[in-house]
């Protein structure tokens, strides 16, 4: 009787389990249907060969009210692909047999590495992804531009020339050895990765122009968030206390700043004798650093016709003294795209560091500012951090700038237009020249003008403050 009652379960059993599966048969639309797609085509910006891109995604749906059977998702060109996918958790070109519930969605994401090659200009990689539901089949293109690149990867750098036949891609970081020159030449284009500086223990001389700008920035040119300009995404040029002499003309250093500056110049410079600097910039901008724009300790920079704006901190910030010559220059940050403008003035001009709670670093501080706009959000954009332990010597004429406090007695003043609106011509374009009603026209001091200005236009005998003419 046992043996009866166990048999007859058996069969109840396998009778259950097949009425089940005929009904998830039935659940399954084995015939038309209807998918779609998050996307009509996956683009992927420029990817320089042999590094990876970022990761994309889109969703296959199931608009229909039962369960579906995709056949297959596989890429169209398969092991030769240039593309590599995932699909919902697994890493294949080609997959089989992937059901989809009712009006749910699977994920399929996609990357790509493109191999090098003998082209100069960017080229188009392409390839589609091929779905296939009850036979009919369906796709969606992958697109992207793959460019060659010179990779400077974890390198020390000897005395050398980079030409604008290639761009230069800089991994993990670069150094310009002590003694050494890195000269770069018009229009190079340099793309900086992730956390990495280009350091410099010698010298760097960099000859851009109006036309061919050289244009240092981050690498990552496929990402689609706030188009192209996202502050932080590496860290800068970094000075070291060997460099001697520095040129930059015409450079664009853009979305720095990550650890600390875009521009970031170490202490010491012993030639505060002459008029030698270690650091010459002319006609160069620097914008969306998440740090520091410039930051600079106990050291000689000379700035003429330079651009700072957007910058996380202070557009331009020297600490422990040194020695300072900027004239026609606009520093200016409101915030927004990443930038908190909050409790960090456009400029800091301190004669000390301060080491700990208690103690700090004194340093004879030496500024020549002339023709400059400092101006941004805050009620005051210029300061003056000072102690007496060294030498606070601040000269600053036919400026302007913007403060809700006194000048301090130990700061030299002349000429300079305090808490007036630049106005700009259209700062939401990055537009930082300035409008003909703006007090900033014919307010410069004529004996300290330059030829030109920072897009070489020529300046009048009535000068306007500011770098653009």
């Amino acid at each position: 009787m046992k043996r009866f009652i166990v048999l007859i379960s058996c069969v109840l059993g396998v009778v259950l389990l097949f009425q089940l599966s005929s009904c998830k048969k039935d659940r399954l639309l084995t015939e038309g249907g209807r998918i779609g797609f998050s996307t009509d085509t996956l683009y992927f910006d420029t990817v320089f060969t042999t590094m990876g891109s970022v990761t994309k995604e889109f969703k296959i749906y199931n608009r229909n009210d039962r369960s579906i059977n995709l056949s297959s998702i596989r890429l169209e060109k398969g092991s030769s692909s240039f593309f590599r996918l995932n699909v919902d958790g697994v890493a294949t070109n080609d997959i089989s047999d992937i059901e989809i519930a009712p009006n749910d969605s699977v994920y399929v994401f996609a990357a790509v590495t493109v191999d090098p090659n003998l082209e100069t200009t960017p080229f188009v990689i392409d390839d589609k992804v091929l779905v296939v539901l009850n036979g009919e089949n369906y796709e969606v293109p992958f697109q992207a531009y793959g460019q060659n690149a010179h990779i400077i990867r974890d390198s020390v750098l000897t005395t050398q020339t980079w030409v604008n036949d290639l761009p230069y891609v800089i991994i993990n970081s670069a150094l310009v050895d002590s003694a050494n020159t890195l000269t770069i030449q018009k229009g190079c284009r340099i793309y900086m990765h992730a956390n990495s500086k280009l350091f410099v223990g010698g010298t760097l001389n960099c000859f851009g122009t109006k036309e061919d700008s050289i244009v240092f920035q981050g690498d990552r040119l496929d990402r689609d968030y706030f188009g192209q300009d996202f502050p932080g995404e590496w860290r800068g040029l970094h000075f070291l206390s060997s460099s001697m002499m520095s040129n930059l003309n015409h450079v664009i250093i853009k979305n720095g700043g990550a650890s600390d500056a875009s521009v970031y110049a170490q202490p010491p410079w012993v030639e505060f004798s002459n008029n030698r600097y270690m650091l010459e910039m002319n006609k160069c901008k620097i914008y969306n650093s998440l740090g520091f724009g410039v930051l600079a300790f106990q050291t000689a920079i000379n700035m003429t016709n330079c651009l700072v704006y957007q910058c996380g901190k202070q557009n331009f910030a020297c600490l422990q003294g040194g020695r300072y010559k900027i004239n026609y220059c606009t520093f200016s940050t409101y915030g927004g795209n990443g930038i908190a403008h909050i409790n960090e003035p456009v400029m800091a001009l301190w004669n000390y560091l301060r080491v700990s709670p208690t103690e700090l670093v004194a340093g004879d501080l030496k500024v020549e500012m002339n023709n400059t706009i400092i101006y941004g959000s805050q009620e005051t954009e210029l300061v003056f951090p000072q102690v007496d332990a060294a030498n606070y010597d601040v000269n600053i004429r036919n400026c302007l700038f913007r403060t809700k406090d006194a000048i301090p007695s130990y700061v030299r003043t002349g000429n300079n237009i305090l808490n007036q609106n630049p106005q700009f011509e259209d700062r939401l374009e990055e537009d930082y020249s300035v409008k003909d009603s703006s007090p900033c026209k014919g307010a410069a001091d004529p004996l300290a003008a330059f030829i030109d200005d920072i897009i070489d236009n020529n300046r009048s005998a009535t000068p306007t403050i500011g770098c653009y003419e």
